[in-house]
Order: structure tokens, then C-alpha cells, then sequence
């Protein structure tokens, strides 16, 4: 919804106080692919670490449900890129502590295939190519070409010869070979402009050899809800992230479960937003924590691998579920069956009540009115994952 109810009745009531004393009017991209977020943090000495980077999943537009943590969409060199830009300003700025920038990428409407390189076809493999060759008995092994040859080394800039080797050059050659030079800083110039990073973060726009383009639209300095679940993450899954992919890996309870290939140690979590779930409030957390364990819902410590709650108010029948998995697809399913065992537990505990200790008429307008989140609500967004 537009308004929260809680604060504004109605829309014009909402209307009324924007013009009043005005209101932030955020761009919205069309076709988006993905709505990410990363996650950052700038120490006093002004230095930034990202610490990860979610994915929200949304019932409705713009009402977030769940996060995948880290991102199943989108290009982890552009989020990293992103929180270390924006990290370096923020702490140029004087800001210290925690902040996350949202993202959002979508298909680019200017994008023109012309501008990719067209895949060539692997060469044929000669004859006799794998044949192993003495280089002593090769028939050109000692000829040498009088020109310095001109290239760039393995993890080294581009070869320049020594002063006495250029002197010993013509003038004519030498010519030549300066002109060569510049060529080759201009082509790997070039190559270095056309990074998929700035194709992408181009401050008037994705660039056509981009095939997609990201917008960042909000800029929270602050710990945000999302923030916040990486560090039971990491610490209940004993994960750590990669750097080099943005994945989340386990640190050394892979090696003990026998786990010891690199994608079955990679870990996915799936995160609920804090959730209403009527007849919460009716259940003992023991009567709760036992029911949900009836249904299959548990946390292994061997392979690091369940659900866990993050949230837990029963007086106020709220709570928020992470599901870790070796899958995004597997985590969101975990997290559907065990905010399933939810809501069947708070069903069965209804049945098993009075017609007095039901919830009343004036308790359901009051939740009606509150735009408060459901765990069905929850449910819905996570259907939309297994149809995408």
C-alpha cells in the first residue's frame, strides 16, 4: 500500500500531509531483474568492508517479504564496486558504522548486440599437435628477429626495452617500433574501458555493450533488518564471504561433514521479514518449539543446514525465520515449510481453544488496519520464487 494505514486513514489523508511538508519521490526503472542490496561498513580510520549483499523477494511492489542472502541476481563485481564508491563517500563525509545501498538492475533498454564480441570458434587442433617436441631439434629454435619483441607480460604492464637496445636501433625502426607502442596502451586502454563494471556504473547511463544497467536508489546509513541477519548467518552456519564471488562459504565445518568440494560448502540463506501470524499469541514457546520440531523443523549442526528463528515475540504474535540450505531454491523451500509448521501450529492451538479465547471482532479490524506483514503473505512471495 501507499500509506500506512496506522498513521493515514486514507489516501487523501496521506495527500494531505506530503503537500504539507513534502515527500521523496524515488524513480523506478522498467523491466527490473532484480532488487539487491549490499551491505557495508566504515570503521573510524575511514576504511570500508562489505560485509555481503541480499535480494529482496516481494508479494507486492515494493512490500519486501524475504531476502535472499547473499544475492541469487545481479553482478557481484557491480554491488562490490557500489559499497566501496559509496563507502569511500559516506566516510569522506564523516559517516562511521554501518550503511547498505540498494540496488536495483534492470534490462537495458539501449543495449545493441553489435557492440559484443562475436564468440570465435575454438581453433582445430593440428595433427600431431600434442606430440611432445624436444625443443633442441626444432628447425627454427635458433633464429632471432632483430626487432624487440613488443607485448605485455603475464601480471606485468607492457614490455619496454632497455635504453642501450633502442639505441641500437635505426631511426626509421625506431619509428616504428614507438608507433607500435602507442597502439598497443591504446587498445589495452580500451579494453580496460569496456570492463563490464563501468559498462554498467556509467554516470550518464549503461553503456550499449551492456546487456543490463543498475540504478542505486536508496542509500540507508544505517543497520538495516537485512544487515542485521548476516551475522547469525555467519555465525550459526560458521560461514565467511568470498571474496572473489560474494558467496558465502564455510569455514571449517565442511571439512568435518566430509563436505570438502567448494560448491558443497557454499551456503544460501533465505530470510523472513518479521510476520504476523494470527494465533500466535495463544501458543507457549514450548508448545511452539515443540510442535514445529514434529514437522521436520530443526537446525543441523553437522552439515549446518535448517531453521532457525531470528525473531520470536509470541506476546505480539510476531516472528522472522532464516533457512540455510546449499541452494537459493532449496533455502526458500525450507523457509516455506517451516513458516508452514508456523501456521499450522497456531491453527491446530485455535481448534483446540474455547469459543471464548478466540480472537475477538475488534482484535481482527485492528490487525486489518495495521498493514502489519503475515506469514501468508510470506508464503505468497515465496510461491513466486519456484515460478520464476
Amino acid at each position: 500500500t501507499l500509506c500506512n494505514r496506522v498513521a493515514y486513514p486514507n489516501f487523501s489523508s496521506w495527500l494531505e500531509e506530503a503537500t504539507r511538508v513534502g515527500c521523496v519521490i524515488q524513480a523506478v526503472p522498467e523491466d527490473i531483474l532484480a532488487q539487491t542490496s549490499v551491505h557495508l561498513q566504515i570503521d573510524p580510520d575511514g576504511s570500508v568492508n562489505v560485509l555481503g549483499t541480499s535480494e529482496a523477494i516481494s508479494n507486492q511492489p515494493f512490500v519486501r517479504a524475504a531476502s535472499f542472502l547473499p544475492h541469487t541476481r545481479g553482478d557481484w563485481q557491480v554491488l562490490n564496486e557500489v559499497g566501496a564508491r559509496v563507502g569511500r563517500a559516506l566516510a569522506g563525509s564523516g559517516a562511521i558504522g554501518f550503511a547498505s545501498v540498494d540496488v536495483v538492475f534492470f534490462q537495458n533498454p539501449n543495449f545493441d548486440p553489435s557492440y559484443v564480441e562475436p564468440s570465435r570458434e575454438d581453433t582445430p587442433m593440428v595433427i600431431g599437435g600434442e606430440t611432445p617436441v624436444d625443443p633442441r631439434h626444432l628447425m627454427f629454435d635458433y633464429l632471432r628477429s632483430p626487432s624487440p619483441s613488443i607485448g605485455s607480460e603475464a601480471g606485468e604492464g607492457t614490455f619496454r626495452p632497455t635504453s642501450s637496445q633502442l639505441r641500437s636501433l635505426p631511426e626509421s625502426r625506431l619509428a616504428d617500433y614507438e608507433l607500435a607502442l602507442q597502439l598497443k596502451e591504446l587498445e589495452h586502454n580500451s579494453d580496460r574501458a569496456r570492463s563490464p563494471n563501468e559498462a554498467v556504473l556509467h554516470p550518464d547511463g549503461p553503456s550499449p555493450s551492456s546487456p543490463y544497467g543498475c540504478w542505486i536508489v536508496d542509500i540507508d546509513v544505517r543497520l538495516t533488518d537485512e544487515a542485521a541477519n548476516l551475522f547469525p548467518l555467519m555465525f550459526t552456519g560458521q560461514l565467511r564471504l568470498d571474496a572473489a564471488t560474494g558467496e558465502m562459504k564455510q569455514i571449517g565445518g565442511g571439512d568435518t561433514a566430509g563436505e570438502t568440494d567448494d560448491d558443497s560448502r557454499t551456503r544460501w540463506a533465505c530470510v523472513s521479514r518479521v510476520s504476523m501470524a494470527s494465533g500466535l499469541d495463544k501458543v507457549s514457546h514450548q508448545g511452539l518449539f515443540q510442535s514445529i520440531k514434529m514437522r521436520g523443523i530443526s537446525f543441523d549442526l553437522s552439515h549446518n543446514i535448517g531453521s532457525i528463528f531470528t525473531c520470536l515475540d509470541i506476546v505480539h504474535s510476531l516472528s522472522s525465520i532464516l533457512a540455510i540450505d546449499q541452494s537459493p531454491e532449496a533455502a526458500a523451500k525450507r523457509l516455506s515449510n517451516s513458516c508452514g509448521a508456523v501456521l499450522d501450529t497456531c491453527a491446530q492451538r485455535a481448534r483446540e481453544a474455547t469459543a471464548k479465547s478466540k480472537v475477538t471482532a475488534p482484535r481482527d479490524l485492528k490487525m486489518a488496519e495495521s498493514d502489519m506483514l503475515s506469514v501468508v503473505e510470506v508464503q505468497a512471495a515465496l510461491r513466486s520464487i519456484f515460478r520464476r
